[in-house]
């Protein structure tokens, strides 16, 4: 996923993750989430990101529990 791109001269190390990826780590549990539901995960995410911790798959699973605590 990761990549690198040039924005404004500059060159930008990315690694972008979509509405897509929620409802693939929801499928990945068995589980559906709405568009709306996986953007509040995917703005989850982004206001609580530790760059010490990165992002990844374990961290979208904790993420959909938070936004769906039903789940657990």
């Amino acid at each position: 996923m990761a990549h690198t791109e040039i924005i404004d001269g500059k060159l930008i190390l990315r690694d972008d993750w979509s509405i897509e990826d929620v409802h693939q780590a929801a499928s990945d549990q068995n589980k559906k989430v709405t568009d709306d539901e996986a953007e509040e995960v995917l703005h989850l995410i982004a206001n609580n990101f530790d760059a010490n911790l990165g992002i990844h798959w374990e961290t979208f699973y904790a993420a959909l529990d938070h936004v769906k605590p039903d789940w657990v």
